[in-house]
Parts: structure tokens; C-alpha cells; sequence
């Protein structure tokens, strides 16, 4: 009777381990693992590995690939030469802006990571907190990203993907009217 009990219990101390290691393990290859890695890489101030979890060229290139869309003008106003100059403009971008990227990558990231680094604690507290009610939809190796501001309400949504080097969910898209939004608020006031 005593090897029977004793028997239970070591089997199932090894499942609860096996189950516990399997949670962790899918928790840490989620993306909101990487966005909390993120945030607190932010509160360290650790740069080196915020820029981990930042693909600055591809959310570049899908930037211009989304500024240069048609406009959300419901009303149709656009007239053909407005049309034809936005066509024209993104095709240009796209030819210049990532050569234009990669001469200037470094004042880039320096630029992003002064701003970065004088986030007072409460926005990064915010950033935190967003990081853990954000609604994220995984469909295979790609997530698409909600994080609702508490103050405006207002929804700013990105695109993540895995990277198939390193495993690690990096941020490759931003949405381009939630950032012109944001950037709005952030540096024009309201």
C-alpha cells in the first residue's frame, strides 16, 4: 500500500513538472511575453534589447507600403492628380526611403531611443499594463496587436512576427492612421 501511494505521487509530481515546463515554455514564445519583455527592457532602459523586439526596417517598409494606399475618403474627393502624386510619391519612397534607412539607421535608433529614454515611469507603467490587456490574435507565425490608450480610448493596433533565426516575436508594422494619430497627440497636443 505504502510503494502504491508513494508511486501516485512521484508520477504525479513528474506530470505537474512536464505540464508546468509546457506552460512556461508556450508562455515564453507567446508575443505578449516579447511586448512584457519589451516593456521591461524600457523600464531598465536597456536600448540594446528594446531594438530586439523592434524591426525599424520593416515597420518602415510597411509604413510607406500603408501611407501610400488609397486614403480612407469616403466622400471621394481625391481628384486625379492628388491620386496620381500619391502613386507617384509612394513609389518613390520605396525606392529611396530604405536606401535612405539604412545611411541614417544609426541617428535613427539614436533618435528613437532619446525619446524612448525620457519616458517618465508612469508611461511606462502605461506601456506595461497595455502590454498585459492587449488583444493579441496569433495566426501562425504572425499576431495582430490591439493596445487601447486608457486616456482617449482609442485603439493603436501592430503587426508581430516571429523570427525564424532567433524565435523572438519582433513588432514589424505599425498601423499607419493609429500612428499619425498618436504622433498627433504625443507632439501636437489635442
Amino acid at each position: 500500500m505504502r510503494r502504491r501511494t508513494l508511486l501516485i505521487v512521484v508520477i504525479s509530481v513528474v506530470l505537474g513538472a512536464v505540464l508546468a515546463g509546457g506552460a512556461y515554455w508556450r508562455w515564453t514564445d507567446s508575443p505578449r511575453y516579447a511586448l512584457q519583455r519589451l516593456a521591461l527592457a524600457l523600464k531598465t532602459k536597456n536600448m540594446p534589447e528594446v531594438f530586439n523586439y523592434l524591426d525599424l526596417k520593416a515597420i518602415l517598409n510597411n509604413f510607406i507600403e500603408d501611407s501610400s494606399q488609397e486614403p480612407d475618403d469616403p466622400s471621394g474627393k481625391e481628384d486625379e492628380w492628388s491620386r496620381m502624386s500619391r502613386k507617384m510619391g509612394g513609389k518613390l519612397a520605396r525606392v529611396f526611403l530604405p536606401k535612405l534607412f539604412d545611411s541614417f539607421e544609426k541617428e535613427i535608433k539614436g533618435a528613437m531611443e532619446k525619446y524612448l529614454l525620457n519616458l517618465d515611469n508612469t508611461q511606462i507603467i502605461g506601456i506595461a499594463a497595455a502590454a498585459t490587456t492587449a488583444q493579441i490574435e496569433v495566426q501562425g507565425e504572425q499576431a495582430q496587436v490591439t493596445v487601447v490608450d486608457p486616456k482617449s480610448k482609442q485603439p493603436f493596433r501592430f503587426q508581430m512576427l516571429r523570427q525564424p533565426e532567433t524565435g523572438t516575436w519582433q513588432i514589424v508594422s505599425i498601423n499607419y492612421q493609429d500612428l499619425k494619430k498618436f504622433t498627433k497627440r504625443e507632439f501636437q497636443g489635442p
